[in-house]
């Protein structure tokens, strides 16, 4: 399990740049599986798969990759994310924002933005917006249509009184 092929797209992860099969062979490691196919049945994947995901840099579909992160113990959303990077064009690799960690007691990012990003709308908007602005871009377009049309309306009667 120690070859590796395939183009390095770096993620934050704890300050060290990690690929895909680098995460997965260290989880797999972690776990004591000598072999692929012993670890392919614990993951519940076929041996073919896993192994063109640890040496042709393979990158399977996100149903996959929660399993997989279930499975080792890895956090899904690092695992999918690090996975999107290495199969973006070369164009639009650097646009990736890496995560921060907030200073916040449960250690988890307060927003998923970049530091800078994150200091910026803290200092010109409360914790609510942010979270409004989060859930409005979730939505689908012909909700977003309706939401301006009664914030515009609220908006113009406000003005009015």
């Amino acid at each position: 399990m120690s070859r590796k092929t395939g183009v390095s797209i770096l993620i934050q992860t704890k300050g060290v740049g990690m690929k895909l099969a680098d995460m997965v062979r260290q989880a797999l490691e972690k776990k004591g599986f000598q072999n692929l196919k012993e670890a392919s049945k614990a993951l519940g994947l076929s041996p073919e798969l896993l192994r063109v995901t640890m040496n042709k840099g393979h990158i399977p579909k996100d149903t996959s990759l929660i399993m997989i992160a279930n499975k080792l113990g890895i956090d899904k959303s690092v695992l999918i994310l690090t996975a999107h990077q290495e199969k973006v064009p070369v164009e639009v690799k650097g646009l990736f924002l890496v995560p921060f960690e907030s200073k916040s007691k449960r250690k988890k990012r307060k927003y998923p933005l970049s530091e800078e990003q994150g200091n910026y709308l803290a200092s010109i908007m409360s914790t609510e917006e942010i979270q409004m602005m989060r859930k409005l871009r979730q939505i689908q377009e012909d909700g977003k249509i309706q939401i301006m049309g009664y914030i515009e309306y609220m908006f113009a009667t406000k003005r009015r009184n």
